[in-house]
């Protein structure tokens, strides 16, 4: 059986689209405008702070705290911050969207391959969106940074995958993930092959991954099944 690990957020689940819905009903739950510019505004200070999280130089809890602080300074509302984050997260969990091709790449995949998932993502989120979608049963293990304690592209969370899955030789395993510092660089330096989604089609000399492919079905050229 051949041995996978996938990203989450832009590998398997369309995050662009979840985090636009999410964001657009919390707001009007609050009864809070939604002026022009938000999206591109939100996703560009969300991008920022996460990786800050995964530089480590700020927790989870600043992260949800000054994403927060940032979108009421630019709506120029605010309202509870807990109860807004909260119904947030919930929001996002409820987005089960997939990018195309996943669905049914997958279904090859899963009839010759051993499959994992790690996420950087908030178990609030994960678990349930996971649980409710049509891939879960796919999967042998959701390895979620937060309740770890270590986030990609720290080895730990690697090994710890590979560990659960019964998977002894890091060099046989191929990890799949959009984001080049966590997911490809992570990966590599712990020993595992690598497949980097460029799914924003970025013009790069990047070198420190095995495979590049820009839609997702490109996977089973890559993958000899």
């Amino acid at each position: 059986m051949k041995q996978l690990i996938f990203d989450a957020d832009n590998t398997l689940f369309d995050f662009d689209c979840a985090e636009e819905k999410a964001l657009v009903k919390t707001l009007t739950h609050f009864e809070m405008s939604i002026p022009q510019g938000l999206i591109e505004f939100y996703r560009n200070m969300n991008v920022k702070l996460w990786q800050q999280f995964d530089e480590k130089s700020i927790t989870i809890a600043q992260l949800k705290q000054q994403r927060t602080e940032k979108l009421f300074k630019f709506v120029g509302q605010s309202t509870d911050p807990s109860k807004f984050s909260l119904r947030y997260l919930d929001e996002l969990a409820g987005c089960q969207d997939l990018l195309p091709g996943v669905e049914q790449t997958l279904q090859v995949l899963s009839k010759h391959c051993e499959m994992a998932i790690i996420t950087n993502g908030l178990s609030r989120v994960q678990k349930p969106r996971f649980a409710s979608s049509s891939i879960q049963h796919h999967f042998g293990a959701l390895v979620i940074s937060e309740e770890l304690g270590v986030a990609k592209p720290d080895p730990e969370i690697f090994a710890h995958t590979c560990e659960i899955m019964g998977w002894s030789d890091p060099a046989k395993v191929l990890m799949v993930g959009d984001n080049y510092r966590c997911d490809i660089q992570g990966a590599a330096d712990f020993g595992l092959q690598t497949c980097w989604f460029n799914i924003r089609n970025h013009t790069h000399d990047f070198s420190d991954h095995d495979h590049e492919i820009h839609h997702f079905d490109e996977l089973l050229k890559v993958v000899t099944l």
